[in-house]
C-alpha cells in the first residue's frame, strides 16, 4: 500500500502563494499571453473623446483589449493610429460592464507599432460626476 505524503497546512499555504506571486498574469485571449499594459484612461458620466498616446512605448503588437473598472462603459468609436501614418477603426460598440474585458481587437497587417488610440465613449452611472477607468493592453 503506498503511503500519501501531506504537507502542514502552513506550507501548502506558502507554496500557493509563491506559485500565484511568480505567475505571470494574463489578460486573456488566444496565442501569446504577453500583454503588456499600454495605459489607462478615465471615463466621465458624459460623451467624452480622449486620446492614449503611446508615443514613449516601444514596440509593436499584433492585437489590443480593454478592461473597464467602476462603472459600465458605452463605446462608441475607437480608432487606433500607427506610426506609420495609417489608423484603423474599430465597431466597438458596445458596453462593458465593470471588471470585462473587451473582445481581442486583431490590428490589421503584422506586427503594428501604435503612436495612439482615440476613445469616444462615456460611463454608464446613475448619478452625475462617477466615471470609470478603462486599462489598455496590447499583445506582442
Amino acid at each position: 500500500m503506498k503511503k500519501i505524503m501531506r504537507l502542514p497546512v502552513s506550507l501548502s499555504v506558502v507554496l500557493l502563494a509563491l506559485i500565484t506571486m511568480t505567475a505571470e498574469p494574463a489578460v486573456a485571449g488566444r496565442g501569446s499571453n504577453k500583454w503588456t499594459s499600454l495605459g489607462e484612461l478615465h471615463v466621465s458620466d458624459r460623451v467624452d473623446r480622449d486620446v492614449l498616446r503611446l508615443e514613449n512605448r516601444r514596440g509593436t503588437f499584433d492585437s489590443i483589449r480593454l478592461k473597464v473598472k467602476g462603472h459600465a462603459v458605452q463605446f462608441h468609436d475607437v480608432e487606433i493610429h500607427f506610426e506609420n501614418g495609417t489608423k484603423q477603426e474599430v465597431a466597438l460598440r458596445s458596453v462593458i460592464r465593470p471588471g470585462k474585458l473587451s473582445r481581442v481587437i486583431d490590428l490589421q497587417g503584422s506586427q503594428r507599432a501604435i503612436k495612439k488610440i482615440v476613445f469616444v465613449y462615456d460611463a454608464q452611472t446613475l448619478r452625475r460626476g462617477k466615471g470609470a477607468k478603462i486599462h489598455v493592453y496590447g499583445r506582442r
